[in-house]
């Protein structure tokens, strides 16, 4: 299956390559041109997705996974949530990429297109962290909302307040490998509303 990423880095596609790859059990090629937004790039996110959208279907891939930390910036999403809750970074992303466009487009001979987004609360390394057994005592939905707690997550995954590539990918490329899905979605919210989109 090939996939455009729309992610703040590297080590988020590495890591959301290998969870995609673990829940189709199949695996997963990033496609050939990298999306990428600076940090905190909220507003790059929603200007790129519905460029990426388009782009998936153009490129013949099999889909488009978009990616942002939610950073304390809203409520995680929820099914209830309707069309857009403003606020809510997934609804808000989803809204975006404007996948109804793409997905009313003609595909001859491929499969439907598979548009996924993921909002981790409040950051990816809350999920990995989770994974790895973590216990966070009731504060894995708080800790990275604010700047000093980001800090505090990359210390508790990495050992370092600001780790390099290798370092990142080390830590954080066999947890995405070998996650349990469903002991992780009983964990995080945020993480069933993604699985719940792969499923």
């Amino acid at each position: 299956m090939r996939f455009a990423f729309c992610v703040e880095d590297d080590t988020d596609e590495d890591v959301f390559r290998a969870l995609l790859s673990r829940v189709f059990q199949s695996e997963v090629v990033p496609s050939e041109t990298q999306y990428r937004f600076a940090r905190g790039g909220w507003t790059s996110a929603l200007r790129l997705a519905p460029i990426i959208a388009r782009a998936a279907h153009r490129e013949g891939l099999d889909g488009a996974l978009f990616a942002i930390d939610n950073d304390g910036a809203g409520p995680t999403h929820l099914a209830s949530h309707g069309e857009v809750l403003k606020g809510c970074r997934f609804c808000e992303l989803r809204a975006a990429a404007r996948i109804h466009e793409p997905l009313s487009w003609p595909r001859p001979e491929l499969p439907a297109l598979k548009y996924l987004f993921a909002v981790p609360v409040q950051a990816l390394e809350t999920w990995l962290l989770l994974a790895r057994g973590h216990d966070f005592k009731g504060k894995g939905e708080t800790l990275g909302s604010d700047p000093s707690g980001r800090v505090q997550l990359k210390q508790l995954l990495y050992g370092v307040e600001r780790p390099d590539r290798a370092t990142m990918r080390q830590a954080a490329l066999p947890l995405a490998e070998s996650v349990n899905v469903e002991a992780l979605a009983s964990k995080s919210p945020s993480f069933a509303a993604f699985l719940s989109q792969l499923r």
